[in-house]
């Protein structure tokens, strides 16, 4: 009798454990089709397309899958130009308890900056997988990491000969703060959002002519951004978030290698022309090869690249130095020595 009775409510707790799977299981696909069909509102303005979509997993975990994938984010959302994300395959992964957090999984994605006939930039992501978190009363984002095994990108078109940049195992972790003014200072506003990146070894082109060099054996970052929303990516929305006191402190920033390392943290706004405004504290190891490098580069004025030259041969240079780096009037100071002139971070 005991044993009927326990193999009873054993089959009980399989048949429901299998109804509360299969129910959330529709819910979650359910949710997922609500929520692409609804992405331009929730999203603001970001639209969102899937293929067809399947769900599988039973019994311990919930995967929904989509043949293709594609989000096209309007101008003004992150850059000043649209930019078009495309995915061939991706899966999503829930814990039936939690629906809330999703494991996404893609082997490739690329994504264009600019119109898809001639874009301003080209990128490519390999072997993706990313987590994001939903706040579960609004289904708002409160926290995303993406994990990439290589990103590499260039200016136009793929296959046209532009020189390639890359970042090998990238990692991008995006906080949320909703809670009161977390700074040092009460002058500065709340934390709106913290954001951490690191990577292994890289090449960006776009570095090759200032302090920091195109190569890098580890990129580290950490940030927090202080508005009292967060800001659009326009003129108008970067000016306000600028007027209303916002500011972006770096609380951590390493670029280099064994044999070069730049070390700053500091604070960076914006000046009335949207270039960056900003001081820092720096070290850097090795700055003689740093003054070599800088006195080849032709973007910097004459007389100051004979003195980083003559510098760079001074046989009484430390192995660390400490800098103040400073941004202003649209240039960047090493010390007093102007060494690049700042465009706006938008037109």
């Amino acid at each position: 009798m005991r044993f009927k009775l326990i193999v009873i409510s054993v089959i009980t707790l399989i048949a429901a454990y299998s109804l509360f799977w299969f129910k959330l299981a529709d819910d979650a696909k359910e949710m997922t089709l609500a929520w692409v069909e609804n992405s331009e509102e929730r999203l603001n303005g970001v639209k969102l397309f899937v293929g067809d979509v399947t769900v599988s997993g039973f019994p311990y975990k919930i995967v929904i899958e989509a043949t293709t994938f594609n989000a096209a984010i309007p101008e003004g959302f992150m850059t000043v130009e649209p930019i078009l994300i495309t995915i061939p395959q991706i899966s999503a992964v829930y814990q039936p308890w939690k629906p809330n957090h999703a494991v996404i999984v893609t082997d490739y994605m690329d994504a264009v900056i600019g119109e898809l006939s001639m874009p301003s930039v080209s990128i490519n992501f390999e072997k993706v997988m990313s987590s994001v978190i939903l706040d579960e009363g609004t289904n708002e984002l409160n926290n995303l990491s993406i994990i990439a095994d290589l990103t590499s990108w260039q200016h136009g078109l793929p296959g046209e000969g532009n020189e390639v940049s890359f970042i090998e195992q990238p990692e991008f972790h995006l906080r949320r703060n909703t809670g009161g003014n977390t700074s040092q200072s009460a002058y500065d506003l709340p934390v709106s959002r913290a954001l951490y990146f690191k990577s292994r070894t890289s090449l960006i082109n776009e570095f090759r002519n200032t302090v920091l060099g195109e190569n890098a054996d580890q990129i580290k970052i950490e940030t927090l951004l202080h508005a009292n929303s967060q800001p659009d990516y326009s003129i108008a929305g970067l000016s306000e978030w600028r007027d209303d006191g916002g500011t972006l402190s770096i609380s951590n920033f390493e670029y280099g290698s064994v044999d070069q390392k730049v070390k700053l943290t500091g604070d960076l706004t914006l000046d009335e022309n949207l270039k960056p405004l900003g001081a820092f504290d720096a070290s850097v190891t090795n700055i003689a090869s740093l003054f070599l490098r800088l006195s080849e580069n032709d973007n910097i004025p004459e007389m100051a690249r004979s003195l980083l030259k003559n510098q760079a041969s001074a046989s009484s240079l430390p192995e660390e130095v400490p800098l103040a780096i400073s941004m202003q009037n649209g240039q960047m100071y090493v010390g007093p020595i102007m060494v690049m002139e700042l465009p706006p971070v938008i037109e």
